[in-house]
């Protein structure tokens, strides 16, 4: 993989990719992943009931909901470098301020300008800023930016784990939270709105210097616009299902500890590594393949789940499986639709797939909770969620690009 351009110039584009991936370190590495690891310590101090404390983080997707369309339609009017580094102020500034908060109206309201600050500096606008910086490997780098997440909360638990130990969550949330704050700030210095002129040429085959320029009241008169819609809306019912609801599943089938941490570490892992290996044989492949091999992956990894309800011995082979078609789609989501829609409009309508991806992702996770609750197992909720996967096999093998 080619990172120089002529004169042994190293590409631009790679330094743009490290900026996002350090804020995307701190956003979901530290804002999403780690965060919760106070939550019990938290609870415990503000005498809260079991549970009650997750009530702030779901109104953060809610309001990640709202914004999504309006950051997108900012995309397009203004400088991505000045939309993150608004975010980077505001997360900056909450993270700063967590230890200080005494009471659970005071985490609710963190939690609401935090999902504003998600939505001016998470997905949206390091996709938006990726897919002006890359063409041909456009691929790799979403997957590595994706991955930057796993990575941030790998290094950041540890540290967090200590702290809380020896000088409890306020501790762990002040001397874990200034770093990221400093990752978060030297992210901006190498942030970049576009490429210059050589830089394109470098990057973009000829086939795409010309965009497609779509408007979203254009894009609305595509029925391909309303398949991949549905089709990632199938997708993410089915991935934030299984994030949410695997560890109850672990639990129903009695295993011991050493079996549940083993089905973590493969899951993981393989998750790290479908992100990398979809975004590689996207940049080989058309997208539309890739992505189609990735949602039969995360098919087969949903069948496999379902079968070790009665065969507990496939539990090692699923957590590989769903671990990669899990990450895959993920990753190929976001691909597929820089693909169809990058152009003038890209942010609005990157903003609109992100809205609708997102609320289908909260009823997904609430869906498959409550059939587990009424029928007793998670036979039926795995019957859905197959049923979604062939759903958007479907939808995306009939999906047709707009020729320029």
């Amino acid at each position: 993989m080619k990172v120089f351009t002529g004169m042994n110039k190293f590409y631009r584009g790679w330094w743009v990719l490290l900026g996002l991936s350090l804020m995307y370190i701190g956003s979901n590495g530290f804002g999403i992943y780690t965060i919760p690891l106070f939550y019990p310590s938290i609870s415990e101090e503000l005498a809260l009931t079991k549970g009650v404390i997750t009530q702030a983080p779901s109104n953060m997707y809610l309001i990640l909901v709202l914004c999504s369309p309006f950051c997108g339609w900012l995309l397009d009017r203004f400088a991505p470098r000045v939309i993150l580094g608004i975010a980077a102020f505001i997360m900056s500034v909450l993270f700063l301020s967590l230890s200080m908060i005494s009471t659970f109206e005071q985490f609710k309201w963190y939690y609401l300008f935090f999902g504003v600050a998600l939505s001016l500096g998470g997905v949206i606008p390091s996709v938006y800023l990726i897919s002006r910086w890359f063409d041909k490997h456009r691929g790799i780098a979403l997957g590595l930016f994706l991955n930057a997440s796993s990575l941030g909360a790998t290094i950041l638990s540890k540290p967090s784990g200590h702290f809380l130990e020896t000088g409890g969550w306020r501790t762990a949330a002040t001397y874990v939270g200034i770093p990221v704050v400093g990752i978060i700030l030297l992210a901006q210095f190498l942030l970049k709105n576009r490429p210059t002129e050589e830089e394109f040429q470098y990057e973009w085959t000829s086939k795409n210097h010309h965009q497609q320029d779509l408007s979203l009241s254009e894009a609305l008169r595509q029925p391909t616009f309303f398949t991949l819609l549905i089709a990632t809306a199938a997708l993410w019912f089915c991935i934030n299902g299984i994030l949410f609801n695997k560890d109850l599943f672990l639990t129903d089938l009695h295993l011991i500890p050493s079996q549940t941490a083993n089905f973590a570490s493969l899951f993981f892992f393989f998750s790290i590594i479908g992100k990398i290996v979809f975004g590689y044989i996207s940049d080989k492949i058309r997208k539309k393949d890739a992505m189609l091999a990735s949602i039969v992956v995360l098919g087969i990894g949903v069948l496999l789940l379902k079968t070790c309800l009665i065969n507990t011995d496939l539990l090692a082979i699923s957590a590989i499986v769903l671990g990669m078609g899990y990450s895959g789609a993920f990753t190929m989501i976001q691909l597929l639709i820089a693909e169809h829609y990058a152009g003038k409009s890209y942010g609005l309508i990157l903003g609109v797939f992100t809205m609708i991806d997102t609320l289908a992702g909260s009823i997904g996770i609430r869906t498959i909770g409550q059939l587990r609750a009424s029928t007793g197992s998670y036979k039926t909720s795995f019957e859905v969620m197959l049923t979604l996967c062939i759903i958007a096999t479907v939808l995306v093998f009939f999906s047709r690009k707009k020729k320029v």
